[in-house]
């Protein structure tokens, strides 16, 4: 047997656990010769070159049955194709890594440029956005409010809520024209998608805003509104649609209602003299 390797020894080489070539064994994707006489396992050198290769598809993220079923039928083009499509799962998950890298980018700096800017009044040119409003104020129970998300879904589902973590809710011009500043309703903003579906949303236009950024629980949002609002009023502005409310840190991403952090985007424009 000097020209064979034991399980220990083989292990040892190929720094992998004796568990880990016992269950190769057992599902026969690589067996080892018995010594009935010892009980030990031996693997030839063929088995050496074998395992190998097992491992090389292994360490490209290769699954076990896949393996299994090439070993039972090799040949080049069987290789070529095993390849290319773990390629194709490569840059899939590499397209999603990269997705998800974005939205944690876009998370942090939200987060890190709206602390510089909290409780200081603002005014941005903010683009268009579409989507769809849906009104709370005329569901009078939780039931009602979950139908109304189901029947949505299709928007959720590609949605920035998605991409952002965080909420939009809004105020109609006619309520905080009538200093109504609690009749609330959700915003699902939709991010880019063919002309054909584009058709079926809501629209906000690009607009000047003027927006307040700031800490603490929701309760405080009305002072807020009141706040902007009387700056539309003494700058000569009046209000030209829909509020948007950014709930950027809320109760799911914060325990305490002391760390949430809203900004309300009102749009304006000036008053005719």
């Amino acid at each position: 047997m000097k020209d064979k390797f034991l399980i220990g020894e083989l292990s040892k080489i190929f720094n992998i656990s004796t568990d880990t070539l016992r269950h190769y064994d057992k599902i026969d994707l690589i067996k080892p010769e018995y010594d009935d006489k010892n009980g030990y396992r031996y693997y030839s050198i063929r088995n050496f070159f074998k395992l190998s290769r097992i491992l090389f598809f292994k360490n490209i993220d290769i699954s076990l049955s896949e393996i299994k079923k090439y070993m039972g039928n090799k040949n080049t083009t069987n290789l070529l194709s095993l390849l290319k499509k773990k390629e194709e799962e490569i840059d899939i998950k590499m397209n999603r890594l990269a997705n998800l890298k974005k939205k944690i980018q876009a998370k942090l700096e939200l987060l890190e440029n709206i602390e510089g800017e909290l409780d200081q009044i603002i005014v941005k040119n903010l683009p268009q956005r579409s989507g769809k409003f849906l009104d709370m104020n005329d569901f009078q129970n939780d039931f009602e409010i979950k139908q109304a998300f189901k029947m949505n879904e299709e928007y959720l589902k590609i949605s920035s809520w998605l991409i952002e973590g965080q909420i939009y809710t809004s105020l109609s011009k006619e309520n905080m024209d009538k200093g109504i500043l609690n009749k609330f309703r959700y915003f699902i903003e939709i991010v880019p998608m063919d002309s054909e579906f584009r058709e079926q949303l809501d629209v906000i236009p690009e607009n000047e805003y003027v927006c307040v950024a700031f800490l603490g629980p929701y309760r405080d949002m009305g002072k807020h509104y009141q706040m902007l609002i009387k700056w539309i009023e003494e700058n000569g502005y009046q209000i030209a649609g829909d509020s948007i409310e950014k709930n950027i840190v809320d109760y799911d991403f914060a325990d305490s209602e002391n760390e949430y952090i809203s900004e309300i985007q009102i749009p304006i424009i000036k008053k005719w003299k």
